[in-house]
């Protein structure tokens, strides 16, 4: 699809997981309410370590799946995802809880792949029986918005969070037949 793939996280990709994170601007992430928090790789900005994250993410197996994007053509890693298998299995507010969170590193955004990341994942919520899948996205992030209208994203409503002080985006996008 698009010449990328989803591989489920491994050792192997240690390096380039170092190279995705230090891309993102410390502290400035509008995604979520915590502004270190990367969105799709749930943990990894508290673990302290690429080794800790991924034990971390082996010990929610069964609960929570994460996947690299990497592009097929030089198996450069794109983009982290996670599948959250329940929606309770988010560490977000209740309300803004989702089945999958997304990112694609900053030097290739803009280029389409996040279309084709979040198309990969409703296929992998598809598999597991997931239908609708629940995502989430800040108001503002006009980005995410297109992304998730194009891959059959219904809008379901728009909260406030008091604590947070962020307003989202729900969608549920049907499943079935994929």
């Amino acid at each position: 699809m698009n010449g990328l793939r989803l591989t489920e996280l491994s050792g192997k990709y240690a390096a380039q997981l170092a190279d995705f994170l230090a891309e993102f601007p410390v502290g400035h992430m509008t995604a979520t309410p915590d502004p270190c928090h990367i969105p799709g790789t749930d943990g990894l900005e508290r673990c302290g370590s690429i080794a800790g994250w991924l034990a971390y993410c082996a010990s929610m197996r069964g609960k929570i799946t994460w996947y690299l994007t990497v592009r097929e053509s030089d198996g450069r890693l794109i983009g982290c995802a996670c599948l959250r298998h329940r929606t309770e299995y988010d560490d977000d507010d209740p309300e803004f809880a989702s089945h999958i969170g997304c990112s694609v590193r900053p030097s290739e955004q803009g280029k389409g792949f996040g279309k084709v990341q979040l198309g990969l994942m409703l296929r992998e919520a598809a598999g597991l029986g997931i239908d609708p899948v629940r995502v989430i996205c800040r108001d503002s992030n006009t980005a995410s918005r297109r992304i998730i209208l194009a891959n059959g994203g219904i809008l379901r409503d728009t909260l406030y969070g008091e604590e947070s002080g962020i307003t989202v985006c729900r969608y549920d996008i049907p499943t079935a037949g994929l």
